[in-house]
């Protein structure tokens, strides 16, 4: 039987290699997902390049990029969207069809058009803008009412930011020393890493919104690289959502981003920003200012005119006084000749009373002096006759008394006297010696003796007191 012919690898290979080089001469411009970038140390890179659909990737292929071709597409790229080729970008490429053998079918990448870049990136703005209205959150931060003074800040930034420095700086340093509370809240600010950091920091912030009156995120430095995370349709509403006013100077100035556009207040840089929230300190300082340099003369007007007006009333006192003493001191002088008159008429009225008691007194007092006289004679004669009879009668009735206590006193003694004596027995019964010589003891604990409302516990030292001795026992 006649041996089939038959090929090496290599010469399959081979053929593929000239058949595809043959078949697709020419270049062609395609549409991919740039999933990893894969640069070497050498400085080739050889990206991997997919096509999702679905969010499920369903073609894959392996592109390179030689190095001089690199410096050439990174420069230009960077020129025109402002920041570098990173993985997970949606790019136009100028490729070449090729074939190795130990590498199979890959794309050799000649050029990558950034300003097909450039319109994806504004198709995601515009898509974002779109779909927020839509949901009729587009202006809600901007619809939120902001403290009439919002000192206490929630900053959003990276703490060795220049942004951040200069922001609080600023801050700080107004001549007049304006008070602001800042708390950092620490966050990746631009590239696709951004968007989540962004959106934890807020949430976090959401949980203790009421210690804080608005929300600052800030950006400084690096221009507009790495702003495409803020069209991002998620942080976007985030912001758009957020119950406090939420401010951004995230440092650039042309084609403002979504997050800009519906944030409650934004400015071109953090330093911007700043000068807007001391704004509102001036703006409600100023009229302060203005009343300080006008007070000083108004002092010194409303001061003169008390001056004079007290000088008026003083004036006008002064005469009321005078006009007031000399009414009053005209009728002191007539009250007094009128009372020294009614005193006058009274004592001499009085004087020819008291004439006619002290005649009817002196006429009336011989008479009766005489008959109180008789009076006291006779009493005192009724007085003799019935005292010594008084005496003679006591004298009798004492005696008897006298007699009778004789009688009854010894007996009553010898009666007390076994009284005594019984109730002297008794007590010597009652005895606590007398009672423990019969065999009893006392028996106590910490509160005093044992008895019904104080009874022995299981464990408690108790003292017996006998006769004889003091024991000390433990109850079981």
């Amino acid at each position: 039987m006649e041996s089939p012919q038959h090929f090496t690898l290599k010469q399959v290979a081979e053929s593929i290699r000239k058949t595809i080089a043959e078949r697709y001469s020419r270049t062609y411009w395609v549409t991919a997902e740039m999933h990893k970038l894969n640069q070497t140390r050498k400085g080739h890179c050889y990206p991997e390049l997919v096509q999702k659909e679905d969010e499920s990737i369903v073609v894959e292929m392996r592109g390179t990029i030689w190095k001089q071709n690199f410096d050439r597409i990174q420069q230009k790229f960077f020129e025109i969207v402002k920041e570098p080729l990173h993985d997970g970008m949606e790019l136009l490429f100028h490729v070449k069809i090729t074939y190795h053998p130990l590498y199979n079918i890959g794309l050799e990448i000649i050029d990558i058009d950034p300003n097909y870049t450039l319109g994806a990136l504004q198709r995601e703005r515009q898509e974002t803008l779109e779909r927020l209205n839509k949901e009729g959150i587009l202006n809600a931060n901007q619809n939120l009412e902001m403290a009439l003074v919002p000192k206490r800040l929630a900053i959003i930034s990276q703490a060795d930011s220049k942004g951040y420095s200069d922001f609080v700086t600023l801050l700080n340093g107004h001549p007049k020393r304006y008070h602001f509370n800042t708390f950092l809240f620490e966050a990746t600010l631009q590239g696709d890493a951004a968007i989540t950091s962004i959106q934890n920091q807020l949430k976090r912030i959401q949980k203790v919104r009421h210690h804080f009156d608005a929300v600052v995120i800030i950006r400084g430095g690096g221009g507009e690289i790495g702003m495409h995370c803020y069209n991002n349709y998620e942080l976007a509403k985030a912001i758009a959502t957020f119950p406090l006013p939420v401010l951004t100077g995230i440092g650039h100035s042309t084609n403002l981003t979504v997050c800009e556009l519906i944030a409650f207040r934004n400015g071109i840089t953090p330093s911007d920003m700043a000068y807007f929230l001391l704004s509102i300190f001036e703006e409600l300082d100023a009229p302060l200012d203005e009343v300080l340099l006008k007070l000083p003369k108004q002092i010194q007007h409303f001061f003169q005119g008390m001056n004079n007006q007290f000088k008026q009333l003083t004036r006008a006192f002064q005469q009321e006084t005078q006009t007031s003493l000399l009414f009053e001191k005209n009728t002191f002088l007539n009250t007094v000749k009128d009372f020294e008159f009614q005193v006058k008429h009274k004592m001499t009225y009085s004087n020819q009373i008291l004439n006619e008691v002290r005649n009817q007194i002196r006429s009336s007092s011989s008479f009766l002096f005489e008959s109180n006289k008789n009076k006291l004679d006779n009493s005192i004669n009724l007085l003799q006759i019935h005292g010594k009879a008084l005496v003679n009668t006591s004298r009798q009735t004492v005696n008897s008394q006298q007699n009778q206590l004789i009688r009854i006193l010894p007996r009553s003694f010898e009666s007390e006297s076994m009284k005594l004596e019984q109730a002297e027995r008794h007590l010597k019964l009652l005895d606590p010696l007398t009672i423990m010589q019969r065999g009893y003891a006392i028996v106590t604990n910490e509160k005093g003796v044992l008895s019904a409302k104080n009874k022995a516990k299981t464990g408690e030292e108790l003292k017996i007191v006998t006769e004889a001795q003091e024991l000390k026992a433990t109850v079981k």
